[in-house]
């Protein structure tokens, strides 16, 4: 029976109007993807907009930590209530289902590299800023430096855009090898406007460290693809690396 013009006259009598609904969801639409562009550059704009004054600023901060004390674990759970609106590619997804495709992408390329699976675990956890009252602009977007410096002069004697990145460095650094810490640091840098002011140290870990992670960080991102793994399926892994608390 159907029961839809009924319905339709009762809803008129009452004041109200039933209206069919297009519940097709499709991330690809023009539409969809011309918002999230239209979003994402106004982002950038800010974002590239910041000087050495406004990175001074943000790092003097967030000095204090925000979460006190918590298990990485944990910390990692609360990407799941982390949506970055200026990513077009995950288009809603969150940063918890990000690092987890991330990870999985390398293992499903046979990469056993602890401190490449650590990375692509926790490399977003400055995401949490999302959290906050933070602006967008400072959260999110890749970086590059701001000014000029003589060649060769080392990443970390350069000032980037603060982001993510600068934020999970300073909670994260004292835990990890250098080279994963350095990772966190600068894994959403530019590289061809940033290569020219590598040291010999950024131009190792770039080659054997960065390139290869930005290729999974990048080319995981999917809508459609949904992780078999939990985030505490890699419990061994996180507290090999750190303690069951820390201060964030």
């Amino acid at each position: 029976m159907n029961i839809v013009k009924p319905l339709k006259k009762v809803a008129t009598k009452l004041g109200y109007e039933i209206r069919q609904i297009d519940w097709t969801y499709d991330p690809n639409s023009s539409i969809l993807r011309r918002d999230l562009c239209s979003q994402n550059r106004e982002i950038m704009k800010r974002h590239f907009l910041q000087t050495e004054e406004t990175v001074i600023h943000l790092r003097n901060k967030y000095e204090k930590p925000i979460l006190g004390k918590i298990d990485v674990l944990d910390l990692l759970k609360r990407l799941g209530e982390c949506i970055d609106p200026s990513d077009t590619k995950l288009a809603g997804v969150s940063q918890l289902a990000h690092v987890l495709q991330v990870a999985e992408a390398m293992e499903n390329d046979g990469v056993i590299d602890s401190d490449l699976l650590i990375a692509a675990l926790i490399h977003d956890l400055g995401k949490i800023l999302l959290l906050t009252d933070e602006a967008l602009e400072n959260i999110v977007g890749m970086n590059c430096p701001i000014g000029e410096y003589e060649e060769g002069i080392g990443f970390d004697h350069c000032f980037f855009q603060w982001n993510h990145d600068e934020f999970a460095y300073w909670r994260l650094k004292d835990y990890l090898p250098d080279p994963v810490s350095w990772l966190i640091r600068y894994h959403s840098i530019l590289l061809p406007e940033s290569a020219r002011y590598m040291d010999e140290r950024d131009r190792q870990y770039s080659e054997k460290y960065l390139i290869p992670f930005q290729k999974y960080d990048q080319g995981s991102k999917s809508v459609f693809r949904i992780p078999k793994k939990r985030i505490d399926d890699y419990r061994g892994l996180i507290h090999q690396y750190f303690p069951e608390v820390l201060t964030f």
